[in-house]
């Protein structure tokens, strides 16, 4: 089905966190929101009886007059929103109440898209607008509803290295090499690299940078950590070396891209 951009109606896209000081909700608005989980996880009541956990990356699509709240697991969850009015949810089923959840597979994809919207955001001129407009859609057409999206789930190709690489993710100032990363899973660097790429069709050497880096743009956005100090949680062993592999990587030096965030606070 068809949907013209224009009737995306775009609020307000920010990026923040919530911690214990900071619940989420409760709220019932009368327009979308897209809660997208960046960095931890976050417990939702949603409606009268749903409860969802929401595990970075993943969030949740609440649909109008959809009542919702909650908080972080643990000490803090970096998330952003994405506030919007869209005149043809009607014609998608999905004018509320209730919520979707994103296809299984498909979580990394949306949180690159919401990044680049996230960039798009901070100017407010009419082609950036529009190209927000068909990001929006583009990311809306990988939710679907709760039922649905269960249903289609498949069991992971590789639950070891799945593992490793979440448990990596949350050391990575200890992951200095791939060999690190290799000992989570009680193997050699050689057979991580070979069931990495089975799976995933890239090398295991650029998907660590790019948890390094996506890492540290959550903490450029989110803290006042100097360059060193995030160097070193990402498991950089110099400033100059992260400097030089973000700014390869996303086109502005990290002290660039904190420049442009725009957090909550």
């Amino acid at each position: 089905m068809t949907t013209d951009p224009a009737a995306i109606v775009l609020k307000e896209h920010r990026l923040g966190r919530f911690d214990r000081r900071m619940p989420i909700g409760p709220a019932k608005w009368d327009f979308h929101d897209l809660l997208w989980i960046h960095e931890g996880a976050v417990r939702l009541s949603i409606g009268e009886t749903d409860v969802v956990t929401l595990t970075a990356p993943g969030g949740v699509l609440i649909l109008p007059d959809t009542p919702f709240a909650g908080a972080a697991i643990g000490g803090f969850a970096t998330a952003s929103i994405c506030h919007f009015s869209w005149t043809d949810a009607a014609a998608r089923d999905v004018n509320g109440p209730g919520y979707l959840l994103p296809r299984p597979g498909e979580a990394m994809h949306v949180q690159a898209m919401l990044r680049l919207s996230l960039d798009l955001a901070a100017d407010t001129g009419e082609p950036e607008l529009q190209r927000r407009r068909r990001l929006l859609l583009t990311i809306l057409d990988c939710f679907d509803h709760p039922t649905s999206a269960a249903s289609d789930a498949k069991p992971a190709a590789d639950s070891g290295l799945n593992l490793a690489w979440l448990q990596a993710g949350k050391s990575l100032h200890k992951m200095r090499t791939l060999s690190d990363v290799a000992a989570l899973m009680g193997v050699h660097e050689s057979a991580l690299r070979a069931r990495h790429r089975q799976q995933f069709r890239t090398s295991a050497g650029s998907h660590l940078r790019e948890i390094r880096l996506r890492r540290a743009e959550d903490l450029l956005s989110t803290t006042r950590y100097t360059l060193g100090e995030i160097a070193h949680l990402v498991g950089y062993g110099h400033a100059e070396t992260f400097i030089a592999a973000f700014s390869r990587s996303r086109g502005c030096t990290p002290g660039q891209f904190r420049h442009r965030s725009n957090p909550f606070a």
